[in-house]
């Protein structure tokens, strides 16, 4: 798999490259940064930046990026397509998609590391 952002959203997320990144489905990462107990109904996609080498090891799985690599579990594999871009829409919404088709219209973006 590999994803690649547009320009938009690279200089949203330039001050990420000392984190790790992971692309949260089900809502693992709490808004504090570290893994929650619980699931989530639905799929709503959030990039998240944390601390570096606190990936949760549910996060079995890298996507390849234009940025760096991205942590994901490899039982939502279902919800992604092999070649996805993250871009900006008019609205200033990360869009996830695949070949055109949208996979999620508004990503969430968090920076969640304890500076």
């Amino acid at each position: 798999m590999k994803m690649t952002f547009d320009n938009k959203i690279l200089k949203k997320v330039a001050s990420w490259t000392g984190a790790d990144i992971v692309l949260d489905f089900d809502n693992t990462i709490g808004e504090n940064g570290r893994p929650v107990e619980g699931c989530s109904i639905g799929t709503k996609f959030r990039l998240i930046a944390i601390d570096k080498g606190t990936v949760p090891e549910e996060f079995d799985v890298i996507i390849d990026s234009n940025f760096v690599p991205l942590h994901f579990k490899k039982y939502g594999e279902m919800f992604l397509k092999n070649e996805m871009t993250l871009s900006e829409d008019e609205l200033k919404r990360a869009q996830l998609r695949e070949n055109g088709e949208i996979i999620d219209s508004n990503v969430v973006l968090l920076d969640l590391r304890h500076k």
